[in-house]
C-alpha cells in the first residue's frame, strides 16, 4: 500500500466520478488529441528543464550537493500534481472518456474501456519520476529498466483494481432482477471487493515474480546455509528466498510477500547481494521475519478492508450533507464527491496508514536485532541502504509523516536505545495497541457498515 501514487489515484477517481458537461468546446476529435498530446506534455518538458538544471548545477557526485538534491525531489509531487491538473484538463474541458468511448465502443466492458483514458497522467507520471530518477542516483541505470520499474511500480498497486472493474463490468451482463437487487443492497458490492482484497495480499508474491525478473537464491550457497539457520531458530516458515534481478539500476531492498506459509517468499535484490556481508544480509533478512512473526501484512489487509467498512460512516456523516448542501449547483456536485473521497483517502491510507506502517518497521527492527543480535551489523546495513538508494539518513519530523519507513537516523537511534535497554523500545516486544484495537473494531465497524446501507 505504501507504493500506491495517490495523484494516479486521484486521476481514477475523477474519471470515474466523470460526467458529460452540459456544454462542450466545438472542436474536433483531432483537436482533442493534439490538445491532450500538448497538456500531457507540458508539465514533462518544465519537469525535465528543472531536473536538467539542477543536475549540471549540483552534480550528484559530489557529497556537498547531496542534500540540496534530497530537497528537490520532495518537490516530485509538485510537477506531479501539475500532470494531474494538465489531465483534468483533459477529463473536463476535451471530454476525453466521450472520445475513448467513441472510438472504443467494440470493446463491451465499459469499466475497464474507461481505463484507457488515464494513459495520459500515467505517462505524465512515469516521465516525471524517470526525470527525478537521474537526479540524485550516483549510479546511473539504462533508461529502459527504469521505464519498465517506474511503470511496474504505478501499475502494480492498480491490478486489483482493474480486476474489481472486470467484476463490475460482469454486473451488467446479469439478468435485470439481479442488477436491480445488487443495487438496492449496496454492501452486496463491498462483498464483491473483499475477495479481490485478499486475493491480492495472498497472490502477491506470484505477481511480483511474474512482473519482476526473479531466481531462487543459491542452494549451495554459504549465505543460504546461515539464513536457513536464521528460519529455524525463529520457527517461522515462509515457502523460499528468491532474488530480484534489478539490472543496472543497483536497487538495494528486501521485501516479503505473501499471507500463507506455503505462498510467502522473501525477496532480496541482486545489489543487496552483492554490495552487503553474510552478517548484513542476515539481519535484513531477519527484520523481514520480524513482519511475519508480528503478522504484519494480515494487518495491513485488515486495514484495508477497515477502509470500505468506515467509508460509507464518513459517506454519511461529511460527504452527504456536503453534497445536499451543494445541491443547487448540479455541476460541482461530481467535483465535489469526488474531492470528499479523496480526502479520505488521504487521511486513511497516506496519514493514518503510514503511520502504523513505520511503527511496524520499528517493530521489525526491534525483532532483527534480538533475533541476530547483531545490532551493528543491523546498524550498518540501514547505512548502506540509504546510500545505495540515494535517500537522506536524516528527514524532518514533518515529511516523514508521509513515509512509510522512518528515516534511516530513527531507526538506527531506536536500535542504540535498545542496546541501552530503554524501556521505551521494549514495549514494540508487544503486539501493537492499534493492531488489538483493529482487530476488535472489525466486526462491529462491519456491523454497522451493513446496517448503515441498508
Amino acid at each position: 500500500m505504501g507504493q500506491i501514487s495517490i495523484i494516479l489515484i486521484a486521476g481514477l477517481l475523477f474519471l470515474f466520478s466523470f460526467e458529460p458537461p452540459q456544454t462542450s468546446m466545438n472542436i474536433s476529435d483531432m483537436q482533442v488529441i493534439l490538445w491532450t498530446i500538448v497538456l500531457t506534455g507540458f508539465p514533462i518538458l518544465i519537469t525535465c528543464f528543472v531536473t536538467a538544471y539542477v543536475a549540471r548545477t549540483f552534480p550528484a557526485h559530489e557529497e556537498e550537493n547531496l542534500p540540496t538534491l534530497y530537497r528537490l525531489r520532495r518537490f516530485m509531487i509538485v510537477f506531479e500534481c501539475l500532470s494531474l491538473a494538465a489531465y483534468l484538463c483533459n477529463l473536463y474541458l476535451l471530454n476525453l472518456p466521450m472520445l475513448i468511448d467513441k472510438y472504443f465502443a467494440f470493446f463491451p466492458m465499459a469499466h475497464l474501456r474507461q481505463t484507457l483514458a488515464l494513459l495520459p497522467l500515467l505517462i505524465g507520471l512515469i516521465c516525471i519520476r524517470l526525470a527525478f530518477y537521474q537526479v540524485n542516483r550516483l549510479q546511473s541505470g539504462h533508461y529502459r529498466e527504469i521505464l519498465s520499474l517506474q511503470f511496474k511500480f504505478l501499475l502494480f498497486p492498480l491490478l486489483p483494481m482493474f480486476l474489481y472493474l472486470v467484476m463490475m463490468d460482469a454486473i451488467h451482463w446479469l439478468p435485470y432482477a439481479a442488477k436491480v437487487f445488487i443495487v438496492e443492497h449496496p454492501y452486496i458490492l463491498i462483498g464483491l471487493i473483499l475477495p479481490v482484497i485478499i486475493s491480492a495480499y495472498i497472490f502477491a508474491p506470484l505477481l511480483m515474480q511474474f512482473l519482476w525478473k526473479t531466481e531462487p537464491l543459491a542452494g549451495d550457497s554459504v549465505l543460504k546455509e546461515k539464513l536457513d539457520r536464521l528460519t529455524r531458530q525463529s520457527g517461522i516458515k515462509y515457502r523460499e528466498v528468491v532474488v530480484w534481478q534489478t539490472g543496472s539500476l543497483l536497487i538495494a531492498n528486501a521485501a516479503v510477500a505473501g499471507t500463507l506459509p506455503w505462498n510467502r517468499r522473501i525477496f532480496l535484490t541482486d545489489a543487496l547481494l552483492e554490495y552487503f556481508t553474510d552478517e548484513e544480509i542476515e539481519t535484513v533478512v531477519a527484520h523481514e521475519l520480524g513482519h511475519i512473526r508480528y503478522r504484519h501484512i494480515p494487518t495491513y489487509m485488515l486495514f484495508s478492508l477497515f477502509y470500505l467498512l468506515n467509508y460509507p460512516f464518513f459517506y454519511v456523516l461529511v460527504e452527504e450533507p456536503l453534497l445536499t448542501y451543494l445541491a443547487e449547483s448540479q455541476s460541482l456536485l461530481s467535483v465535489v464527491s469526488t474531492l470528499c473521497s479523496l480526502a479520505f483517502l488521504i487521511v486513511y491510507f497516506i496519514v493514518i496508514f503510514r503511520y502504523l506502517s513505520r511503527r511496524c518497521e520499528h517493530q521489525a527492527d526491534l525483532y532483527a536485532v534480538q533475533l541476530t543480535q547483531k545490532p551493528e551489523a543491523f546498524k550498518e546495513a540501514l547505512v548502506k541502504l540509504a546510500v545505495l538508494n540515494s535517500v537522506p539518513k536524516s528527514i524532518r519530523r514533518f515529511f516523514e509523516i508521509f513515509n512509510t519507513h522512518p528515516s534511516i537516523y530513527r531507526r538506527v537511534e531506536f536500535i542504540n536505545q535498545w542496546i541501552e535497554h530503554n524501556s521505551a523500545v521494549q514495549r514494540y516486544k508487544n503486539y501493537l495497541v492499534e493492531v488489538k484495537v483493529l482487530i476488535l473494531l472489525l466486526p462491529v465497524l462491519g456491523i454497522l457498515a451493513v446496517l448503515l446501507l441498508r
